[in-house]
């Protein structure tokens, strides 16, 4: 009968320690979890800014918007559409952003409508790293009233006709100025 006792006790207290052991690999996990985005597998830590505070900061805000398209003339109906485009493409290239950095997706494309003549010649065929894009938040869609280029994901191992975004002689990106609407006015 002792013996019973004692091997039910010693059976409880294994069950005990494998719970614990059980508790703590799981909390383990959801540290490293949470903490993936920050330290890269090799053990590097790296800082990753949030896109949206990126855009707030280099973004003109929909009131600049709204004045500089009234004063090139263009209708309110086409200015309430052009800047619920702008919001709506900002909000997809954020969110592709943020996707791409909890599944550790480090390069982009720019996704650029066959209708869109200025983003073909500069966005069509290149790529765009998100230390790139933290460091140049102009390199984030859209670029001007009316642009409809994206950012995509894209593995660097994907094959096909791609190079570096890269920039000038002086340092800086070929990102147009947004003030240069290519909507025309009603």
């Amino acid at each position: 009968m002792t013996y019973a006792l004692i091997f039910g006790a010693a059976l409880l207290v294994l069950v005990a320690l494998f719970v614990a052991g059980l508790y703590i690999a799981l909390q383990r996990r959801s540290q490293e979890e949470q903490t993936s985005n920050q330290i890269h597998n090799s053990g590097i830590y790296r800082l990753r800014h949030n896109p949206r505070d990126a855009i707030r900061l280099n973004k003109p805000t929909d009131r600049e918007v709204q004045l500089h398209l009234e004063s090139k003339g263009v209708s309110n109906e086409k200015v309430t559409a052009l800047l619920a485009l702008w919001n709506r493409q900002i909000e997809e290239n954020l969110k592709t952003i943020e996707e791409c950095d909890f599944q550790e997706i480090r390069t982009f494309h720019y996704e650029v409508p066959a209708s869109d003549a200025l983003g073909q010649k500069f966005y069509a065929s290149v790529y765009v790293t998100r230390d790139q894009l933290s460091a140049h938040p102009e390199l984030i869609p859209p670029f001007r009233p009316g642009c409809s280029i994206l950012l995509r994901a894209r593995n660097a191992w994907d094959v096909g006709d791609w190079r570096p975004m890269l920039p000038g002689q002086d340092g800086r990106y070929p990102t147009p100025d947004w003030r240069d609407v290519l909507v025309q006015a009603d």
